[in-house]
């Protein structure tokens, strides 16, 4: 038995933030129909899904993909996937550190760190 249409959230885990890294993604039924293509946003889709019917999802991150079929239950409201080794390149940002109170002072070596991510 088919449910009524339903707003489900997808969350997409390791795909970075404010929608720098994220992962792109195909939802099919399970007769091959395309539902839905396109990016994610800050980790995450919302979309209209029948409740108590299956999915195939397809998603890819660098050289990571996700190909699962998941089932959309009445009471879900979020569905999570979770990318385990997603490649996201790393940067390099360089600071030029000085004294506020001796302008000629050199600082010879010092570590920031910023975010770390595991």
């Amino acid at each position: 038995m088919v449910g009524k249409i339903k707003k489900i959230q997808l969350q997409f885990v390791g795909t970075g933030i404010y929608d720098e890294f994220q992962a792109y993604v195909c939802i099919y039924d399970l007769c091959g129909n395309m539902i839905y293509h396109g990016k994610t946003y800050n980790g995450k889709i919302n979309i209209n899904l029948k409740t108590n019917t299956a999915y195939r999802i397809k998603a890819r991150l660098y050289d990571e993909c996700i190909n699962k079929v998941f089932y959309v239950m009445k009471r879900d409201k979020i569905i999570m996937f979770v990318f385990q080794r997603a490649l996201i390149p790393r940067r390099t940002i360089t600071f030029l550190l000085k004294d506020a109170n001796y302008n000629n002072l050199p600082i010879e070596k010092g570590e920031i760190i910023l975010c770390h991510k595991q």
